[in-house]
């Protein structure tokens, strides 16, 4: 079991709390502080003296690629564990979350078994939003056996068989974002499949306070699909939209979502300058966003939302959506990789 940390003094005992209450227990916990300065890696010596499963290492690289390779090498020199789990300082497993994860390898092609991730959140606005937009990989039981966009494994909350680990390599430190979904598509690459099981559940604790948290957040990992692109697509040209894509080789790598927010509202609004009615259609997109995120909201039993929260729900996501292609879009440019 390998956690990274880094200034998680306020996450990091509920997450250990929940590693220690397992129905199925991790054998050794690696805890991997990553430069803390708040007192994590004080409080994770003390604690340790106390828990015999617990080894605190510290990695002077930063990131959480550095961080969970740290545990790795740590896990592989120690003993020959057949699975090597992985979760973050900042999430909390429910009880079952590491037996359902061993479950999900009854099959010896699944090299990779990732979970869902729930957000645990304040009760604001944004909280509520994030509780109907969070990104949660194993919402719905599924296996992958092939190499597509789409397919990725969530570090906060996944097991990997250690021979499959062997085989590729890794989590790759030059990525600051997406290095788990870099993983988990050398691992479909290699031939291993890759299950996704919704009862495999962790709580992933969220700060972000406020629209501009969320923005800030969505420009950072928009920085992680060209790398992807480059990397595992080079050459292949994708056109997603309104439930369709299109993929061709070509000269150039490129991944163009056409039904993305932004691009829809900025293209009515374009329209609008010659053709005023188009304003109309601009306003009846926005109360389609607005119908999806309040049914999703009730089909999820968000509390607390109430119908005025929805148009801001509306723009936010117009504007993440805007700020994480348009992220993508300026990186992709330095390695000639159009994302969008």
């Amino acid at each position: 079991m390998v956690v990274p940390v880094r200034n998680g003094r306020r996450t990091v005992p509920q997450c250990l709390e929940g590693l220690l209450r397992q129905s199925l227990r991790p054998q050794v916990i690696y805890v991997v502080d990553n430069g803390s300065t708040d007192g994590t890696h004080e409080w994770l010596q003390e604690f340790a003296v106390r828990e015999p499963s617990l080894r605190v290492l510290r990695e002077a690289r930063r990131g959480p690629a550095a961080a969970r390779n740290a545990g790795i090498r740590a896990a592989m020199a120690e003993g020959a564990p057949e699975f090597i789990a992985f979760t973050d300082a900042d999430c909390v497993a429910e009880p079952s979350w590491l037996e359902r994860l061993r479950e999900g390898f009854e099959d010896d092609r699944v090299g990779a078994v990732t979970g869902r991730i729930r957000p645990r959140v304040e009760d604001t606005w944004v909280g509520r939003y994030l509780q109907i937009t969070a990104f949660d990989p194993g919402r719905q039981d599924r296996m992958a056996s092939s190499v597509d966009l789409a397919e990725v494994i969530a570090g906060g909350n996944a097991c990997v068989r250690t021979c499959a680990l062997e085989e590729v390599g890794p989590f790759d430190e030059s990525f600051l974002v997406a290095q788990d979904w870099d993983l988990g598509l050398r691992l479909l690459k290699a031939g291993w499949w890759i299950r996704y099981a919704s009862g495999a559940v962790v709580d992933h604790i969220h700060w972000e306070r406020t629209a501009g948290d969320l923005l800030r957040l969505a420009a950072k990992y928009g920085c992680g699909r060209p790398r992807i692109l480059a990397r595992h697509f080079s050459g292949q040209i994708s056109v997603w939209g309104f439930g369709r894509r299109v993929r061709v080789h070509g000269p150039v790598t490129a991944s163009v979502l056409l039904s993305s927010p932004e691009k829809v509202v900025g293209a009515l609004c374009a329209v609008a300058l010659s053709r005023p009615w188009a304003l109309g259609l601009a306003v009846l997109y926005a109360a389609y966003l607005g119908v999806r995120i309040w049914s999703a909201g009730r089909r999820r039993a968000v509390r607390g939302l109430r119908l005025w929260e929805v148009p801001a729900m509306v723009a936010l996501q117009v504007a993440e959506a805007a700020v994480g292609n348009g992220q993508a879009f300026r990186v992709g440019l330095r390695g000639r990789v159009l994302g969008l």
